[in-house]
């Protein structure tokens, strides 16, 4: 057998090789594949675990509590209701600071010292359709001065709010407010445990001024 021949046989030996390999990686790939694919599957259905529900909601065994109120006017964007009692009607005497945007309601015999600052408004209970309490200021009207529009339709609003769902829209040209009935009935309002001296604590703390001392009048007499 000469050289040629063997390195003949060696080729066709070194062919059969790797065909054989080849074979044998074929074969092996579906087996890879079967075991990527069950993988894969698991993550995805691990990630799929992680995807809440439409209806999920957060429930951790607790009390929800009830929203913090707060001071405000009936909203242009969300339908309110006032609530009818006379126990939610507050009437008293505010200070409205227009320059820095704080509201104080005043004790009767702190009035000599504020002068013209003073207002007098009734304190009302609204709540709006998401359920969020709010203390909402009407207007007196004074009887022997000029009228003003803004406070008649405001307070319209607030005696329709008391049976209806209403929010209200500041129409400048008219000088005055628009006011809108829900077209549907949104159901009953949901009003706050609080009784009305609770809420206006609450809402107004540190605005409330019972003392020549409090930090407003301090301010206007120019004492340190």
């Amino acid at each position: 057998m000469n050289a040629r021949t063997l390195q003949s046989i060696e080729q066709i030996q070194e062919v059969s090789s790797q065909s054989s390999l080849t074979k044998s990686n074929q074969q092996s790939i579906p087996k890879d594949s079967a075991m990527q694919n069950v993988l894969n599957t698991t993550i995805i259905s691990e990630i799929s675990s992680l995807r809440l529900p439409d209806n999920y909601s957060v429930n951790i065994g607790g009390i929800k509590l009830p929203p913090k109120p707060i001071f405000g006017k009936l909203s242009r964007h969300r339908f309110a209701r006032v609530h009818p009692g006379s126990e939610f009607k507050f009437p008293c005497l505010v200070v409205e600071v227009k320059d820095g945007g704080d509201t104080y309601v005043v004790a009767p015999q702190m009035q000599p010292y504020l002068g013209k600052n003073v207002v007098q408004k009734v304190i009302r209970l609204s709540v709006d359709s998401t359920g969020l309490p709010k203390l909402i200021f009407q207007p007196t009207i004074d009887q022997g001065g000029r009228q003003n529009h803004w406070h008649t339709t405001l307070n319209k609003a607030i005696a329709l709010a008391e049976t209806n769902w209403v929010r209200v829209e500041a129409n400048m040209d008219a000088g005055q407010y628009d006011i809108i009935i829900s077209q549907d009935d949104l159901g009953d309002p949901q009003w706050p445990d609080q009784r009305m001296d609770e809420l206006i604590q609450d809402v107004f703390g540190n605005n409330i001024i019972a003392s020549t001392d409090h930090p407003y009048i301090r301010q206007l007499q120019g004492r340190i």
